[in-house]
């Protein structure tokens, strides 16, 4: 295999993403791919697929402190396999691995070996449309999926800079929706998983949280709705500016409301500001930190 450049990862599933739809919309595309490919999904949450009788394995080594994974592939094999080539695919899958004296595999026999109906790796038939795009240098798509016969998007954004990812994201408005890698979104999509979304309103005198999961009759299921005082407000109209003390304190409801709607899987969490967030002297420096919270 060719030396591996590391690239770090980001992607998220669902059927709408607001301003990103309308950014990629407005912006050149580099091209657009069909393909048919086949997944095991395993325990291990390692990728492994198979596309043109190829079998492609990228194994998940690390997460960034913004949400963002560097995949590793580490390998790349045609069929019929080498004894070799399906034990590295078994320990990538979690399975105890082939007898020695299987020799080499064909595409049919792996399948039956790796995927049978009942067992412990489930094979999914995925078709993807991907249309390519590279947003502040980074290699970007949009794709529309059909998992198992169940239907979704996905968008994701990958570079060996991970500065440049996250300022990417950022660009096209997807700061906020949670990372989500091919695994688990296929798992998602198969469930038909409805996807979660939380606000979090920061006023002068309370933080309101509100989580709710979308239907598929275009209503809402309200999960989670309250309100903590913390008065952000308070001194503003006297000093001009917000005190050290009611910032800490939205801070901390801010946090706990964030990690709530991480816990409860939200694809985005948005936040929107009061006026105070707005004339204030420290206004800048106020809501930096406010972001620092709900995107940490």
């Amino acid at each position: 295999m060719a030396a591996i450049i590391p690239r770090w990862e980001w992607r998220t599933f669902g059927r709408r993403f607001g301003r990103a739809d309308s950014a990629f919309a407005a912006m050149p595309d580099t091209g657009f791919q069909e393909s048919d490919e086949l997944y095991l999904l395993s325990a291990g949450g390692h990728s492994v697929k198979i596309r043109d009788n190829l079998v492609d394995i990228k194994v998940l080594r690390e997460v960034d402190d913004d949400g963002l994974e560097r995949w590793e592939p580490i390998l790349k094999a045609r069929f019929p396999l080498s004894a070799s080539d399906a034990a590295e695919i078994a320990s990538a899958l979690g399975i105890a691995s082939p007898p020695a004296q299987a020799g080499t595999r064909t595409l049919d026999a792996f399948l039956e070996a790796y995927a049978s109906p009942g067992g412990p790796i489930r094979l999914v038939t995925v078709h993807k449309g991907r249309t390519r795009y590279v947003v502040n240098g980074c290699t970007s798509e949009v794709s529309d999926v059909i998992v198992g016969g169940h239907s979704t998007r996905t968008i994701a954004i990958e570079s060996p800079d991970a500065a440049a990812v996250v300022e990417a994201v950022a660009a096209v408005g997807l700061t906020g929706y949670r990372n989500i890698n091919y695994p688990e979104g296929l798992r998602a999509a198969l469930a038909e998983t409805p996807p979660r979304y939380a606000v979090i309103d920061v006023g002068t005198n309370s933080v309101k949280f509100h989580l709710a999961e979308a239907r598929s009759d275009g209503s809402w299921e309200t999960l989670d709705d309250r309100a903590e005082i913390t008065r952000l407000g308070e001194g503003l109209g006297e000093h001009g500016k917000i005190s050290d003390e009611a910032l800490e304190r939205t801070i901390t409801a801010i946090d706990s409301m964030a990690t709530a709607a991480r816990e409860a899987r939200a694809t985005a969490v948005v936040a929107v500001g009061t006026a105070g967030l707005r004339i204030a002297a420290n206004a800048d420096a106020a809501v930096v930190e406010l972001n620092l919270r709900l995107n940490g």
